[in-house]
Parts: C-alpha cells; sequence; structure tokens
C-alpha cells in the first residue's frame, strides 16, 4: 500500500455515498471495479476505501487514522492490505504475482477483520493472471475485498468484469 489517505476527492461524493451506504448496511460487493478515465481520481479513492474497511474506529464515514490498523496502513505495513502492481511500470502484472495472492486470500485476517487487495491498473494483468484472479473472485473468502482499479475496462476478460460491481467515475 501506499502513505495513508482516508478520505476520496470531493468531487466523489456520490460513488462514497453509495459504498458507504453498502458497507454500513452489510451489502459490500466482495469484488469492486472502479472504472474511469485517467486522473479522476480513482486511486485516490481505492485507498480511501481500502483505509475505511481497514479501520478500526471509522468517524463520520471514513477511516479515522490513529488506529492501529491505520497508522499500519500509513507504513505501509498492515499485514491485511496487498496491493497488486505491475513489477516494472508499463509491464503485464504477471500470474505468479496473483497465485502469491492465495495465501493472503486463504489464510485469516491478521488484525480480525477484512483483508483487501487492490490491483492497480487491472488492465495489466495478461491472460493468465487474469483467470488466476477469476478463480479467486468465483469463491471470495469471507471478508476479503477485491478493489480493481481500470482506466481501459475493454482490455478486461468479460468473466472477470462479470463478478465485480462497478463503479464509474
Amino acid at each position: 500500500m501506499t502513505d495513508f489517505i482516508s478520505q476520496p476527492l470531493p468531487w466523489q461524493h456520490a460513488q462514497w455515498q453509495r459504498v458507504s451506504q453498502q458497507i454500513e448496511g452489510e451489502r459490500l460487493p466482495h469484488a469492486l471495479l472502479l472504472a474511469g478515465p485517467q486522473s479522476v481520481g480513482k486511486r485516490t479513492f481505492a485507498r480511501a476505501l481500502t483505509a475505511l474497511l481497514l479501520c478500526r474506529a471509522p468517524q463520520y464515514g471514513a477511516a479515522c487514522g490513529a488506529c492501529k490498523s491505520c497508522l499500519l496502513l500509513a507504513a505501509q505495513a498492515h499485514p491485511d492490505g496487498h496491493w497488486l502492481a505491475p513489477e516494472e511500470a508499463g509491464k503485464a502484472i504477471k500470474i505468479d504475482q496473483v497465485r502469491a495472492l492465495e495465501d493472503f486470500v486463504n489464510i485469516g485476517s491478521h488484525r480480525s477483520g477484512a483483508r483487501i487487495v487492490l490491483i492497480h491498473p487491472a488492465e495489466a494483468m495478461n491472460l493468465a493472471a487474469a483467470n488466476s484472479l477469476l478463480k479467486m473472485l468465483e469463491e471470495p473468502p469471507a471478508n476479503v475485498y477485491f478493489i480493481l482499479v481500470s482506466s481501459n475496462t475493454r482490455r478486461l476478460l468479460p468473466t472477470l468484469l462479470s463478478r465485480c460491481r462497478k463503479v464509474v467515475f
């Protein structure tokens, strides 16, 4: 994970309201696809959502920034948050990277809460990696949330898209 962000950007209020209501109603889908053009703040939204889901003392619909979970996230050391990105800029996310998620996804939470997998950019997954992720999305363990961030959803497998609830920016 990268530096701590607890709030979405001001122009993301409508999307944040919908997702916050799903969290409050315990109806948040296990896989979200944050989709939209580049530079609209999808990654910032994803990071704020990750912080909220991992926070132990959320306040006013956002992460508190002060609890042990928030401090671990700010230090990029939270054991229940996993960021998946290409190993090199402009390269693909490989199947080995996705396979490495299996232990994270299938072993229980370290802090007795949610576990978050944030994939950015999701369209960087090669075909084998996307198919491997699809298997995890088909039978997700409880309290594991996948947040995929994409500026080009046409490059994602249709079966992968069908397993995610889309949040459009």
